[in-house]
């Protein structure tokens, strides 16, 4: 069982981006960790895309502290095939202690990518 690490991408004002490709999980019951930088305010935008089979993705609620949001549980983004979302997550909901967001996936084959969005 292994947690895939995702470093964002960190976007730039007026500055055009390809969309990253995105990180298939090793293990999609373990998912990914994704590194939140801090919790100034900054918002992480995630980049889920499913195989042909689709997917279901949970955003773990995150740790109280610091999650001081924690109360309002996991998110979850149902995926159908080959479908691409983008979900805007808020540290003060999704942060874990050790500075990350987790994500799990049920299939093997979706992708998470990460970004941050500029202040």
């Amino acid at each position: 069982m292994a947690v895939t690490a995702i470093t964002p991408y960190q976007l730039v004002k007026d500055t055009g981006y390809s969309w990253p490709a995105g990180t298939v999980a090793a293990t999609p019951a373990d998912g990914w960790a994704i590194a939140a930088y801090g919790r100034d305010g900054r918002e992480l935008m995630l980049k889920f895309t499913a195989d042909a089979s689709g997917d279901t993705v949970t955003i773990t609620a995150g740790d109280n502290p610091p999650a001081l949001r924690k109360g309002l549980g996991d998110a979850t983004i149902t995926l159908s095939t080959s479908e691409t979302e983008v979900v805007c997550v808020e540290a003060a909901r999704f942060v874990q202690n050790d500075g990350t967001i987790i994500a799990t996936c049920v299939d093997a084959g979706t992708t998470c990518a990460a970004l941050i969005m500029p202040k």
